[in-house]
């Protein structure tokens, strides 16, 4: 019986641990978008975001990285700044949420008209 305080503590600290991982953006993410280039055509953008705050743009799934940019992720909300590739370098915050399999951006403010969607919504699968 004495021992069941310290179990439920070592619970408690690897629910924890769990949840602090699973809520990290790091990773390699997919993303359905439009073609700017055929009217109503979708496209896959394959997002790798990286544990040193930076992230690549692979538009078409090609290997090509298109575009760069910079983040800052910070509890559940996150700022982003695309650096290269886009027509629009101002900066974006979005709340987000991470699953095992999915990661959803939702727009708070940003520069850049057209980020995120007409929602503001942005819903992407893990690769």
């Amino acid at each position: 019986m004495r021992y069941l305080p310290s179990l439920f503590i070592l619970f408690c600290l690897g629910f924890s641990i769990n949840l602090s991982a699973q809520s990290s953006p790091v990773g390699e993410w997919k993303i359905m978008v439009p073609d700017r280039s055929q009217e109503g055509a979708m496209i896959p953008l394959f997002v790798t975001i990286k544990a040193d705050n930076i992230y690549w743009l692979d538009f078409g799934g090609d290997g090509n990285v298109e575009g760069t940019g910079k983040y800052v992720a910070k509890g559940n909300q996150m700022i982003i700044q695309d650096a290269e590739g886009s027509e629009c370098t101002g900066k974006g915050i979005y709340t987000f949420e991470v699953t095992d399999k999915s990661m959803t951006m939702t727009r708070v403010s940003d520069e850049c008209e057209g980020r995120g969607g007409p929602d503001g919504k942005m819903e992407f699968s893990r690769r």
